[in-house]
């Protein structure tokens, strides 16, 4: 007999006809992985089991009402600078040795004036107060949007130093992938679009426990600002 070679998952072998429409479904439960997923699928966001949700007081942090594929909008107060909102998790992730972490999303900013917003998404330890201290947090690995600029840049950062790349791309006011793969304590890898862009190798930070976490702020007192977040996915050897 040929062996046979199977190329992705295989769920349900040998299901009857009545199960056959989810034949080869590519979901699956693993419990040697440790696996956040948010699709925003709910009617609202919810900010006292799922998500910490800081943020300034005129910003919002919701699902798009109706979007499809289910969305997370983080809103800035119209017309006023320096506001913004964020989400954030428990610190369940940690970088270890002989450990992956795989981190993406799916995001788009609806500014028509790009460069006039931070935004940042990605692993970070807790941060309060104030949404830009996801900015300054101390332990991160994320995709950041400085005020000022439109570069995507990928970072690592440990105890307050830290290694960053631009990635060469750009935000848009379209839907990006970006996404980071954690092998172990030696390196991350980042990609946008699903295309790796860098690799650090330096100031990974291995010390603290991370949590899923994505901010926007606005950079001028012009319009809105907004982001959408298709997704947030998390997920590590356990």
């Amino acid at each position: 007999h040929m062996a046979v070679h199977f190329t992705g998952p295989v769920l349900y072998a040998g299901v009857n006809g009545s199960r056959r429409w989810f034949a080869d479904l590519p979901v699956g439960v693993n419990p040697d992985y440790v696996v956040l997923m948010d699709d925003f699928t709910g009617i609202a966001l919810d900010a006292t089991s799922d998500w910490t949700v800081v943020k300034d007081s005129g910003a919002s942090a919701a699902i798009g009402a109706d979007a499809e594929s289910g969305t997370l909008i983080l809103s800035s107060a119209a017309t006023t600078d320096n506001d913004g909102a964020s989400v954030q998790g428990n610190e369940i992730f940690r970088v270890a040795s002989g450990r992956d972490i795989w981190f993406e999303t799916k995001c788009w900013i609806t500014d028509a004036e790009e460069d006039n917003m931070d935004l940042c998404v990605g692993l970070t330890i807790n941060f309060a107060t104030n949404p830009e201290a996801m900015l300054t947090a101390t332990d991160r690995i994320v995709f950041q949007i400085n005020d000022g600029g439109t570069s995507i840049l990928a970072i690592t950062e440990k105890n307050g130093t830290e290694t960053s790349t631009d990635t060469g791309l750009d935000a848009e006011a379209f839907s990006q992938t970006l996404g980071f793969h954690v092998k172990g304590t030696g390196s991350v890898e980042f990609f946008v679009n699903r295309v790796k862009v860098a690799t650090h190798t330096t100031n990974i930070p291995d010390d603290e426990n991370l949590a899923v976490a994505a901010m926007q702020l606005s950079g001028s007192a012009t319009g809105t600002k907004s982001a959408n977040i298709d997704y947030l996915l998390a997920s590590q050897t356990r």
